[in-house]
């Protein structure tokens, strides 16, 4: 088989794989829920970060107090079957950036209400993203059957088309930023701001990712002040909406959820200073900046590492994170295909089986032992991949 028919295998194989789970139902996932709702406001061109789904199903309910803003969008929501009522943390507003919301409103426009609407979408995006890998890796002159280390990854299959997260939103602004940064990169700059637009966290790749032009001096402030504004102006519906029920207020001060190492840091810390949670949060951050920095402006300029340095330190933001969805694995995922032989691959790879204790972690908890996972499978899901890495890691600095 030539190298051109393998490869057309391995995309149709992947797009089956993906329209296989088109007509399945989210297991134990509901967060399209919410972008479902998202898509509905933002595509009448009303503000989804005003009202929490709370306040609109109560405003919803017979002999509840009408406000016009609020009883309309009741009204809607009872229309499309009481939809704010199944939101899950119904008392804040919604964490997704506008950039992310204008994707759920052309899901509504092609099927309101409807899963398949969010599935066709995340496809159309996610086509345009593997497209930016495959020219990506044909200009690092890597071969294209690469590619399968991402488009064939069971986690992002299946969390993206059955549970329907929004994290494969990214593949396409990251790669198409990582394709375009050695020779258009006010485009690549355009891209990670686009990127910051559905999901903040990104533009702590941007000292890694333009770190080639440091010393164009004129080029690079420029970038750095486009990317900014960008960013200001993108999120400013977001920023200007914050309050106490705000989701990101709550996300970035309050959340914790199947996480391994950041448990542990706070209760260290907790023998030492009083509001452990928030000093761990700044410490993550601190941490998180400085190794960008480090890659930044202390590693060497060569193009041909970025992918992988950015990889690492997606992975790195994984690892510390208060949050450690399977889905949140999709954004250092994306950049494998770059770094299969780099000493990281392999514990960064071995998540993708790990991940399969995020999900038997249901059924273990129905049964009533939700300590079984808390303390043996998230352990052994983070734990080894972390040994691993640390093994090849250090066999590398070794031999290097």
């Amino acid at each position: 088989m030539s190298k051109r028919s393998a490869f057309a295998l391995l995309f149709l194989l992947g797009l089956i794989l993906r329209l296989m789970f088109f007509g399945s139902t989210p297991v134990y996932e509901n967060d399209y829920k919410r972008y479902l709702w998202d898509g509905s406001v933002t595509a009448f061109g009303e503000n989804p970060y005003r009202f929490s789904p709370a306040e609109i199903f109560e405003a919803g309910e017979v002999g509840a107090r009408s406000v016009p803003d609020l009883t309309r969008l009741a009204l809607r929501s009872n229309a499309a079957d009481y939809i704010t009522g199944e939101i899950n943390s119904p008392n804040l507003t919604t964490i997704y950036p506008p950039a992310a919301q204008g994707v759920f409103a052309a899901a509504y426009w092609i099927a309101p209400y409807q899963k398949w609407g969010l599935k066709i979408v995340f496809l159309l995006i996610e086509i345009l993203g593997f497209a930016a890998l495959i020219a990506s890796l044909n200009a690092r002159k890597l071969p294209l059957l690469y590619s399968a280390a991402y488009w064939l990854n069971p986690i992002i299959i299946f969390t993206t088309y059955n549970g329907l997260h929004m994290d494969v939103l990214l593949v396409a602004p990251l790669l198409a930023s990582v394709l375009w940064v050695g020779r258009h990169p006010i485009r690549a700059a355009v891209m990670l701001s686009l990127a910051a637009a559905i999901k903040i966290w990104p533009l702590l790749l941007a000292p890694v990712l333009f770190r080639g032009w440091r010393h164009h001096q004129k080029l690079y402030f420029s970038i750095a002040a486009l990317i900014g504004s960008l960013t200001l102006v993108s999120l400013s519906p977001m920023l200007l909406s914050l309050n106490s029920e705000s989701g990101l207020a709550a996300y970035s001060a309050n959340w914790t959820n199947s996480s391994f190492l950041f448990p542990g840091l706070r209760d260290a810390i907790g023998y030492v200073f009083d509001s452990p949670d928030r000093i761990a949060r700044y410490l993550v951050a601190i941490i998180l900046t400085a190794l960008s920095l480090w890659l930044g402006f202390i590693k060497p300029q060569d193009e041909t590492s970025i992918a992988t340095h950015i990889m690492l330190l997606s992975a790195a933001f994984v690892f510390l994170s208060p949050t450690g969805y399977p889905w949140y694995f999709i954004w250092f995922l994306m950049f494998l295909p770059f770094s299969l032989s780099h000493w990281s691959a392999r514990g960064l790879a071995l998540l993708t089986i790990g991940a399969a204790a995020y999900f038997a972690r249901f059924k273990i908890g129905e049964a009533g032992h939700y300590d079984i996972y808390a303390k043996v499978l998230l352990p052994l899901e983070f734990g080894i991949p972390l040994l691993v890495l640390a093994w090849d890691g250090l066999k590398a600095k070794r031999h290097g």
